[in-house]
């Protein structure tokens, strides 16, 4: 009898101790949880995440551009979002796009598209730059579909190009230019961030909202000239290219090889403004939003080289020069909700000297990717 009791005993003794080293509520587990969380360098995670899940930002297909003549071929079966301002959206936007803002992109994906059912998904902004910088967010969090409109509505709207790409291009800095090649800087470490994630894919997704959320990438030239030396400023270009003339005090860096850690990303200061510039600035923006990503203070300088050597890359035929033959002027649509295009509908007429849009015809181009 002393021995059943004995052994009842025991074995609830032992039940009492395993229950109490399982609860969900023994500080001594939480504590240790909040330790591993505080011991996290989530830049560290956060690119290894990135590089084994395959260096996105070497990728051949990067950055993922479309022209606005493949987008109007494909309206049925492509999905496009306009991030525009809501009331230029209303005015006027590509038949069956939904107006959504950068800030709300990511959650707009999860709970209201099926990615995989779209051959394309479609961004498109005014010039291709916040669309660049949106499309890139994406990538990074899986949507390999999503492609910016190339050019922005200013290939698809005659007046969005006349107030943007058409305004912007300029030779305004042409005589400044210089071909001295300047140095990387020495390695330096990552930069610090803090989400309060411990794995790589969240961490990612709370850097790819936080950076949508400031939407802060933009830069002018003329912003830059004003002091050159205050800012780090990448060329993003070939070294065939920059030796034929660069923006003064800018650094060369290859695009598909030097912004890894195994190459020269840690050249990148943590302690300055980081500029980051290509030829048309749509490349620049894919590549802000890496870096931002990262924790870099990184901008994309806006219209790239047409901003200030645009003449120089059309007889020097260096990267991509925007010009008229780049505005379709397709039609748009008016309302609120995104339109539906049904089958047989009548084309717009267009009107005389109001600027409406008129279709031109153009032959058909392979898809545009990479390398602006």
């Amino acid at each position: 009898m002393n021995k059943r009791i004995y052994l009842l005993t025991a074995v609830l003794f032992i039940f009492l101790i395993g229950s109490v080293g399982c609860s969900s509520d023994n500080p001594k587990k939480k504590q240790t949880i909040e330790i591993n969380k505080k011991d996290v360098n989530e830049t560290e995670a956060l690119i290894n995440f990135l590089e084994k899940s395959g260096n996105i930002i070497n990728e051949k297909r990067i950055p993922t551009l479309v022209s606005a003549e493949k987008v109007k071929s494909n309206l049925k079966k492509w999905f496009v979002i306009d991030i525009r301002k809501h009331k230029d959206y209303v005015a006027g936007h590509i038949d069956g796009a939904v107006n959504v803002q950068v800030a709300d992109l990511v959650d707009y994906m999860k709970k209201n598209v099926a990615a995989s059912t779209y051959e394309k998904i479609v961004i498109a902004c005014y010039s291709g730059h916040k669309a660049s910088f949106a499309t890139m967010g994406l990538q990074l969090l899986g949507y390999k579909n999503v492609y910016s409109m190339k050019w922005g509505m200013s290939s698809w709207d005659k007046k969005t190009a006349e107030k943007k790409w058409l305004k912007h291009s300029s030779d305004k800095y042409l005589s400044k230019l210089e071909t001295k090649n300047y140095q990387k800087a020495a390695k330096t470490k990552l930069p610090i961030i803090k989400t309060g994630k411990v794995i790589g894919y969240d961490i990612l997704e709370e850097r790819v909202k936080a950076i949508f959320k400031k939407l802060d990438f933009k830069i002018s030239v003329d912003k830059v000239m004003e002091n050159p030396s205050e800012y780090y400023i990448l060329n993003y270009w070939p070294d065939y290219h920059y030796n034929k003339g660069h923006l003064p005090g800018a650094i060369q860096y290859s695009p598909k090889e030097d912004l890894v850690r195994s190459a020269d990303l840690l050249t990148l200061p943590t302690d300055k403004k980081i500029v980051v510039y290509c030829y048309t600035g749509q490349n620049a923006s894919f590549t802000a939003a890496y870096l931002q990503v990262l924790g870099y203070d990184a901008y994309t300088l806006t219209y790239g080289a047409n901003s200030f050597m645009h003449s120089m890359l059309i007889s020097k035929k260096i990267g991509h020069a925007f010009n008229a033959s780049h505005i379709m002027n397709y039609p748009m649509v008016e309302g609120e909700l995104p339109s539906i295009k049904k089958e047989g509908a009548s084309a717009v007429e267009p009107e005389e000297d109001n600027a409406t849009p008129v279709i031109i015809k153009k032959k058909a181009t392979k898809e545009e990717e990479g390398g602006c």
